[in-house]
């Protein structure tokens, strides 16, 4: 029901006078975010969303200081789900906080991990880098040290810990590790950067090992889950190349070496879309952008390389892909800063469509088919998906006082039911971007044998007059045909008071009507 509202609205006639019936609705409920770039681990959400960013909805819904994290949000059961580094019990210490998604309170917070970070590269401002993940009535969560969590979801309880260093002689790489788990079908996918069998998945139920696989260093890039030609697979970009297992039993299907070196870090996750599967390394580490296309010829699956540059070039801002165009925060040499360019390349040429600067190390979501992307300075920018040219259609600070090592914004944004939810290194926010949904809302006689629908929000915020040419009303005598074989009306819907009213609809010869009001996407 995401392409649509729809509500019903029944009478039947008796003489001149109309009775109520019944008023049914089926409300549009929103995908949750239970995972690091969305439940489809491509920065997607179908929720509907508000474009007209003016006025209130530009204040947060809450907004509460939680520093020390480059790690970005999961939002699933009415709680938000992130991590932070602060001192607790004397000790400096990495925790998976809990909050609540209506308010910002602190629900509960575990400690999951010391944050001394002994292998270097992290600053005294950043924390933990990785996004706990929620599956079921449980929250997964990596640490920078590579120990592996799962928590109650309800109070935060340790229900099993594995020291991935320990149990598998894991090595903990510079900048500490920065991929989040990935979680499907009962089993949790992690690199463990052992010796050997580095890919894994650990059962859900015990967290012992379903398969290992491999021998692929760890990066910094979180896995992808995607369907390819038909089949479940599971890409990690790894330090020598992308790697892909089915992920029920961890076989290898295909690889794709890069085309470059690999230098220091890679963090951003692979993008797939159709057959084709795009990473990318920071050129200020000497790599850059590729993009490989998936055959499977017979049951013999192989990568071949489309392209390849070293400029654009992202240091670890996963781009988002719309009808085979990519869309992020690309940067090189001067702009890989809080000057960093959001940018649009054709997926399959390589082509760069247009770029424009000044968005920075932020990140890009799609929502509701629009790009919203969060700049390193805190602000959130919603931009029509155009491949011709850069079209931005509104932008408001979301995060305020920027500064480059306490509160900057190097973090995806989450979206649940219309709602955003974003953090920097010292804040958490929620936004409303909501439409609210309609309701049919009473009659009244018109004219003789006519009479006014009137349609409302479901919440009581004005019908925003955008609206109403998307909003139609359709009748029917027989409840029992599909809603697309409901008659249309070509009445005209007026606007009063934030209130839409249809008027003059004749009574008919019915002693039954149902009608329906929609708005399709």
């Amino acid at each position: 029901m995401n392409a649509a509202r729809q509500y019903r609205l029944a009478f039947r006639a008796h003489a001149a006078a109309l009775s109520l019936l019944i008023c049914l609705s089926w409300p549009a409920t929103g995908a949750e975010w239970p995972q690091y770039r969305g439940g489809n681990h491509d920065g997607i959400s179908t929720d509907r969303l508000n474009k007209q960013w003016t006025g209130t909805v530009t204040n947060p819904v809450w907004r509460v200081p939680l520093t020390n994290c480059l790690g970005s949000l999961t939002v699933s059961g009415g709680r938000v789900f992130t991590q932070t580094r602060r001192f607790t019990n004397a000790l400096d210490q990495e925790l998976c906080v809990a909050l609540n998604a209506t308010n910002g309170a602190v629900l509960w917070m575990t400690p999951v991990d010391r944050a001394g970070y002994p292998e270097a590269g992290v600053g005294y401002d950043d924390g933990p880098r990785t996004t706990p993940v929620v599956s079921g009535d449980s929250v997964f969560v990596l640490s920078s040290s590579n120990r592996l969590f799962r928590l109650n979801l309800t109070n935060g309880a340790v229900i099993w810990e594995r020291n991935l260093v320990s149990l598998y002689g894991g090595v903990v790489i510079p900048w500490q590790n920065a991929a989040s788990p990935v979680v499907e079908n009962g089993l949790v996918f992690v690199n463990a950067n052992s010796p050997t069998q580095t890919l894994m998945a650990l059962r859900v139920s015990d967290g012992g090992p379903a398969w290992r696989s491999q021998n692929d260093g760890m990066t910094h890039a979180t896995p992808t889950l995607a369907t390819i030609h038909g089949a479940r697979q599971i890409i990690f970009a790894t330090q020598s190349g992308l790697v892909s297992l089915n992920p029920t039993n961890g076989n290898l299907l295909w690889r794709a070496s890069y085309p470059f070196n690999y230098g220091t870090s890679i963090g951003v996750s692979p993008v797939v879309y159709q057959d084709m599967v795009f990473v990318s390394g920071a050129h200020s580490y000497g790599m850059g952008s590729t993009c490989v296309r998936v055959n499977l010829s017979n049951t013999t699956w192989s990568a071949t390389r489309l392209w390849a540059t070293n400029n654009p070039a992202s240091h670890w801002m996963t781009p988002v892909v719309h009808d085979g165009f990519l869309y992020g925060q690309f940067g090189i040499q001067s702009f890989d800063s809080a000057n960093g360019q959001l940018t649009c390349i054709e997926m399959r040429t390589g082509t760069v469509k247009w770029r424009t600067a000044g968005f920075g190390r932020g990140a890009t979501v799609l929502v509701d088919d629009h790009l919203v992307s969060l700049t390193e300075r805190g602000d959130l920018v919603l931009v029509k998906p155009n491949t011709n040219a850069y079209t931005e259609l509104a932008r408001f600070r979301a995060i305020p006082n920027y500064h480059d090592f306490t509160n900057k914004c190097w973090n995806q944004p989450a979206v649940c039911d219309g709602r955003l939810f974003i953090r920097s290194t010292a804040f958490v926010a929620s936004f409303d971007l909501s439409i609210p949904a309609l309701k049919m809302d009473g009659l009244t006689f018109g004219g003789p044998g006519t009479f006014d629908l009137f349609i409302r929000t479901m919440n009581g915020a004005p019908v925003a007059s955008n609206r109403l040419t998307n909003i139609e009303v359709r009748a029917t005598a027989d409840i029992g045909l599909a809603f697309t074989q409901w008659n249309r009306l070509t009445n005209s819907l007026v606007l009063t008071g934030g209130v839409a009213r249809m008027q003059n609809i004749s009574t008919g010869n019915e002693t039954q009507r149902f009608f329906m009001v929609s708005e399709p996407k």
